[in-house]
């Protein structure tokens, strides 16, 4: 449980302006040995603080009765405990309660308490000050002035004042059933009134589908009822016209309790300035397309346009058909992962691959098939490998090169293996009616310091060279004690 207690500087930590005058009070009633005259003093502050106002007397037996409960504190509670005991409270309100009034007691000076209380109807935090004084009868008794924190409630209509948006609590209405009927505003700021287009606080208490015009919406409102009946929250974008004005809404929609609460923004600049921007960008479009079409009509602007954009094709990093690497690019980002791998002393392997019989693809079911191939089997390889790291490129007509850093011979191998599994348990797809079964040979070199790519590249390419000529289908290792039919 939360809790404060503080015996200096009362004035000055107090919230509630009472707690200053109290203080005054009490040093006034003092008599000459420093105690506080019981009948007198509550004679001088009970017309003016009885209402905010505790008085609690020992029971003898480490409790303390309530003997006077002020209205106020009925009114925030829910209920009186005059001719109560303390102990009857809450387990930690109570011990906390009785600890600060033998303390206030036993000192003879006032106590300034904070603490939580779960068991009110509106109020969480309570400020106290507690004040000790001695009947004439020697009777010891603790004055105590009792308040809610009132920042708090400062601060939330502060905020609910001060948003830019509009803020709507709903309370549900429910039939015998326990269907929604309709649901009430409970709590409105103005911006939501203003923006209700009604006048400030009309709102309170009024039907909200009747008195929020966005609420009308079936859509709107359909959200709105499945985000109280599945304790969901939602956000909704609408727009809605009154009194011949139209607003883009955006609202935030949050279960609370048995309703809801609404946060509303008008997001009508928002949109406003968006479809300007997209009128701008569309006229924008248009005189780009005249300035196009006038340059189209030039012969000297269009042949300085195709020979600029075949430098860009020639100088694009990736090839054209199969959005796999060219060559140019391929080997140099090939040479910057050779740099790395010889500075941390890596494994990198190269497997070069080429498919069979490819001409006879061409022959026979022309270039378009020939083309899909090539796309078809350069998304094979990308499926194969770590994309994040390994390189993949076209060198060129049916030849491809995979680099694999960090990979030595085995993983490269292992890697030219998923390659042949892949092309022999699938068909690559031609068009929507035809897909052809081809196969490929593949040349494998691990790097050895200080080799360069282009002896790399040699290495794979003499391997795949004698795939080539030992019947195709199959797999080579540079070095010439090794291999792996297919």
């Amino acid at each position: 449980m939360y809790q404060e207690v503080h015996t200096d500087n009362i004035a000055a930590r107090a919230h509630a302006p009472e707690v200053a005058d109290l203080l005054q009070h009490f040093l006034l009633n003092r008599d000459g040995d420093g105690r506080v005259l019981y009948e007198s003093f509550l004679a001088a502050v009970m017309p003016r603080f009885g209402a905010d106002l505790l008085v609690l007397a020992p029971t003898g037996d480490g409790d303390y009765a309530f003997i006077h409960y002020g209205r106020e504190i009925i009114r925030y509670t829910g209920a009186s405990r005059l001719s109560e005991r303390v102990s009857g409270m809450t387990p930690q309100v109570a011990r906390f309660t009785i600890a600060c009034c033998d303390q206030t007691l036993a000192s003879g000076k006032p106590t300034y308490t904070v603490h939580r209380s779960k068991a009110t109807v509106r109020v969480c935090l309570w400020e106290r000050l507690l004040m000790p004084a001695t009947a004439a009868d020697g009777s010891r008794y603790v004055i105590a002035f009792s308040r809610p924190l009132q920042f708090h409630e400062e601060m939330l209509r502060t905020v609910l004042e001060t948003s830019p948006s509009g803020i709507v609590a709903l309370r549900a209405v429910r039939d015998l059933d326990g269907r929604v009927e309709r649901t009430v505003v409970i709590t409105a700021n103005r911006r939501a009134a203003a923006l209700a287009r009604r006048p400030d606080g009309e709102l309170l208490d009024e039907d909200a589908r009747i008195s929020l015009p966005f609420l009308a919406d079936p859509m709107v409102w359909r959200r709105c009822l499945y985000a109280l009946d599945l304790r969901r929250p939602d956000m909704i974008e609408t727009c809605y016209s009154a009194k011949g004005q139209t607003a883009w809404l955006q609202i935030a929609v949050a279960p609370l309790g048995d309703g809801l609460v609404l946060t509303i923004t008008d997001v009508t600049d928002l949109i406003v300035a968006n479809q300007t921007l997209q009128s701008r960008a569309a006229t924008l479009a248009l005189e780009i397309g005249r300035e196009r079409a006038t340059r189209r009509a030039l012969s000297q602007d269009i042949e300085q346009r195709e020979e600029r954009e075949k430098e860009l094709r020639r100088l694009a990093e990736t090839d054209p058909l199969t959005a796999l690497l060219n060559r140019r690019s391929f080997s140099e980002k090939a040479n910057a992962a050779i740099l790395d791998a010889e500075q941390s002393g890596s494994d990198i392997s190269l497997i070069v691959v080429d498919l069979d019989h490819f001409k006879s693809v061409n022959d026979s079911y022309g270039h378009p098939a020939g083309d899909a191939v090539i796309r078809a089997f350069a998304d094979v390889l990308l499926g194969l490998v770590r994309t994040e790291r390994d390189l993949v490129g076209r060198f060129g007509g049916e030849e491809f090169a995979i680099l694999l850093p960090g990979a030595d011979l085995d993983a490269a191998l292992r890697i030219a293996l998923r390659v042949e599994d892949a092309l022999a348990s699938r068909r690559l797809p031609v068009s929507e009616t035809l897909a052809l079964q081809v196969s490929a040979s593949l040349g494998i070199a691990t790097r050895s310091s200080p080799e360069t790519l282009a002896a790399l590249v040699e290495r794979a390419d003499r391997a795949l060279y004698r795939a080539k000529n030992e019947g195709r289908s199959c797999i080579r290792i540079s070095d010439p004690d090794v291999s792996v039919a297919a």
